[in-house]
C-alpha cells in the first residue's frame, strides 16, 4: 500500500488538534462552576472559620453579584464590610458604596447584612437593605465561592477573587 510522502504530518495534525479542543473544553470546567456539586467535583474544599479569618479577612475581594452586577469589599477584623458595588457588568454606572457587618455562626457560615447605595435623603444611588444572609465559604485553586448550603450539590456559588 503506497502512503503519501507526508503521511506522519497527516496523523499529527488531527491529534494535535483533537489534544488542543480536549485541553479548551477542560478549561471551562475548572474555571466556571455555577453549582456546589461541580465545585465539589473539581476538588474545591470548604473552609472553616479560621481559614475564612486567615484568608479573607483584611484583604479586598472581588466577585459578581447574582444580578450581573460586580461587588468589591473588605471584611474588616471589627466585623465590618466596607466596599463598592455596580449595577451590571459592562455598563457605564458609578459604583455605590456598600457597608454591613458580618459574623459567623455555629454551623460554620459567614453571615452578612448590607446596605448598598447612598445615605437616606442623599442625592445619588438610592439605599438599598439587603436581607442578612448566612453562606459557606469553599476555596478551588486561588478563588473562593459562596454558596447557601454545604451538601445540597445544586446550590448556586458565587465566585470570589482575592484582589492582589
Amino acid at each position: 500500500m503506497m502512503r503519501p510522502a507526508n503521511w506522519q504530518k497527516v496523523v499529527r495534525i488531527p491529534t494535535k488538534l483533537l489534544l488542543g479542543i480536549a485541553v479548551l473544553l477542560l478549561v471551562p470546567f475548572a474555571t466556571a462552576q455555577n453549582n456546589l456539586g461541580e465545585l465539589l467535583d473539581a476538588g474545591a474544599k470548604k473552609l472553616s472559620l479560621e481559614e475564612f479569618k486567615e484568608e479573607i479577612v483584611q484583604r479586598i475581594t472581588v466577585g459578581s453579584m447574582p444580578t450581573g452586577g460586580r461587588i468589591e469589599v473588605v471584611y474588616a477584623r471589627s466585623g465590618m464590610i466596607q466596599g463598592a458595588g455596580s449595577n451590571r457588568e459592562g455598563e457605564v454606572v458609578p459604583s455605590s458604596p456598600i457597608m454591613g457587618e458580618w459574623t459567623t455562626d455555629i454551623s460554620g457560615r459567614v453571615c452578612t447584612a448590607m446596605r448598598i447605595g447612598g445615605q437616606p435623603g442623599a442625592t445619588g444611588p438610592p439605599l438599598i437593605m439587603l436581607p442578612a444572609r448566612c453562606q459557606y465559604w469553599f476555596k478551588y485553586k486561588d478563588d473562593y465561592f459562596l454558596a447557601d448550603s454545604d451538601s445540597d450539590r445544586s446550590a448556586k456559588v458565587l465566585r470570589r477573587t482575592v484582589k492582589q
